[in-house]
């Protein structure tokens, strides 16, 4: 059992999500020791593969869950104020196939069904947004909906199914690297709190003298105490349990699939416009533009094997299909994917529910201590990527309560990573660059490029680049110090963090083998790499991407064919 001073927490939480980063940043923002460990990498799990949405909650309106739309509302307007650099408005369009059917089937629903409803009508289209304007009033940063009829829907976006009868507009919002702001929470907890640490690649393997026993990202093992412990591990939570000797079957997760399509007319229909559409089967899909490609989503499958989870053949063909039908005016085909990526959401355990009426709400179930284990276990069931900051709040609020600690300070006006001190008006940013213009030597358009990349963290990336940065080639012109900042301050320990997450080269098809090796060979030299671990770190790279996400490294993604 430990006995020095480092290895006394107040609190471990158990897996890096997002869901765990909000509340480490929380607890350490109100003075906690806390540790946070993910077998993983940060943010490498679920909460690497949403829809990449920040938004409301529109279909929960269906499900009576109007406690948590107003919840959601809120939150997807505060962070578009706490993490402007991450987070944007993203304008939405509603097709629409008749005037006033879906009514019953959505009464249906609020009364208990278990099937989805099917063609939601004008009629409920607009009491539903009408709603969701009156709950998105709190801290409102976004225009109202609006409603538009058929032949100026089909003017505006002329590949749409001239099977329409008109066309609802709203506002969400949209989050351009979700596994970024996590990183930022985390780095932002570790801030906060002297003395607390976050470890990712780092595994929870068991129990002794009521220790826990980590295994640490280079092999080696450490014990260390908490007061409390909070199971964050998302789909991975009733195996995390049974680590620690407790017993559960929480979770009944569903598999959300998404892929990535290359198709500069689609792009050009959407005009940085989402459409949220229903498919045949009565499933709400999406796309929209996303970093120069069209993002298109989702499944809702039920699945348990979150190690296992990549998108299928068959998924494929589905959102061919439904794009088909939804704009008949293109093209679509499985050679225009770039990239596809799944993920397990961590459900309740709701046997004989339809997928997508299972709730999206969250809960967290303690376990009390026991003889061998002196520590409350709190699980994370359920929540999702927008309400983050509020299940934190609420699972913060109980921890300190346990502990006999009270908050310091709340975190729904607290800017995460690089949001604080955005400039946010036109003159405010062109201040900001003129004075990182004089401070660096580098040109505005460059500096431009890092502030929306990184927030006002591009300060530090814009003075290790200097004035004349040398560029990878891509197209989001990554630069070799830009590339060497990352792995020396943001946690690196294998190449895949840098390609799947601390940029966004492999979701946007950036990737190809000559790319791989020169971001090997620049993290190589940050973190002291020699060649047979260059070439350890290139093969396990080259098998993640071929197996989760149909990338092969043999030649650029661009060149050749998708393989499920």
């Amino acid at each position: 059992m430990p006995d020095t001073a480092q290895d006394a927490f107040d609190v471990v939480i158990i897996g890096a999500g997002v869901n765990g980063a909000g509340l480490f940043r929380d607890l350490c923002a109100q003075g906690l020791r806390c540790l946070i460990v993910d077998k993983g990498d940060y943010g490498s799990g679920t909460s690497a593969a949403p829809s990449r949405l920040i938004h409301g909650g529109l279909k929960y309106l269906e499900t009576g869950e109007l406690r948590l739309v107003a919840e959601s509302t809120y939150e997807r307007n505060l962070l578009l104020r706490n993490a402007p650099h991450l987070v944007k408005a993203l304008p939405t369009m509603i097709p629409i196939y008749s005037w006033t059917k879906g009514v019953w089937a959505a009464l249906r629903t609020l009364l208990g069904s278990t099937t989805a409803p099917r063609s939601r009508g004008a009629l409920l289209i607009k009491t539903g947004l009408a709603m969701y304007d009156f709950y998105g009033a709190r801290a409102r940063v976004m225009p109202r909906h609006g409603m538009v009829g058929r032949t100026k829907a089909l003017a505006d976006v002329p590949a749409l199914t001239p099977r329409i009868v008109a066309l609802g507009t709203y506002y969400d919002a949209m989050i351009e690297a979700p596994e970024r702001l996590i990183l930022e929470l985390v780095k932002d907890g570790v801030a906060l709190s002297p003395g607390s640490e976050a470890l990712n690649w780092t595994a929870v393997s068991g129990l002794r003298d009521g220790a826990l026993e980590l295994m640490l990202a280079d092999g080696q093992t450490r014990s260390v105490t908490a007061r409390n412990v909070v199971n964050a591990a998302g789909p991975w939570i009733d195996r995390v349990n049974a680590v620690l000797g407790i017993e559960t079957k929480l979770i009944g997760g569903t598999k959300g699939s998404h892929i990535l399509l290359d198709h500069p007319a689609l792009l050009e229909q959407l005009s940085g416009r989402m459409i949220y559409f229903e498919a045949d089967d009565g499933r709400i899909l999406l796309v929209f533009p996303y970093r120069g490609k069209a993002l298109v989503g989702s499944t809702d499958i039920p699945a348990d094997s979150p190690d296992e989870v990549t998108c299928t053949e068959d998924e494929i063909a589905y959102f061919m299909a439904s794009l088909r039908e939804l704009l008949p005016g293109l093209q679509f085909d499985p050679g225009q994917i770039v990239y596809a990526y799944a993920g397990i959401r961590p459900l309740p355990n709701s046997e004989g529910v339809d997928p997508g009426l299972i709730s999206r709400d969250h809960s967290a179930p303690v376990v009390a201590p026991t003889e061998g284990r002196p520590f409350p276990v709190t699980s994370l069931v359920g929540g999702k990527w927008t309400t983050f900051r509020a299940f934190s709040a609420e699972i913060a609020d109980k921890v300190l309560e346990d502990l006999g600690e009270t908050r310091k300070q709340s975190t729904d006006e607290m800017p995460i990573g690089g949001g604080r001190d955005m400039p946010q008006e036109a003159s405010a940013r062109e201040e900001w660059l003129a004075e990182m213009a004089r401070v660096s030597g580098a040109a505005p358009d460059r500096l431009a490029t890092l502030l929306d990349r990184y927030g006002t963290t591009a300060r530090a990336i814009a003075l290790a680049e200097g004035a004349d940065p040398v560029l990878l080639g891509t197209e989001d012109a990554f630069s070799r110090a830009e590339i060497d900042w990352i792995a020396r301050n943001e946690h690196v320990v294998h190449l895949e963090d840098i390609v799947l997450r601390r940029t966004p080269l492999a979701i946007t098809g950036q990737i190809d083998r000559p790319t791989c090796e020169a971001l090997c060979e620049i993290t190589a030299q940050a973190l002291g790499w020699n060649a047979a671990r260059q070439a350890e770190e290139l093969e396990e790279l080259t098998a993640v991407l071929a197996k989760r996400h149909g990338v092969h490294l043999s030649q650029a993604a661009k060149e050749q064919p998708f393989r499920a």
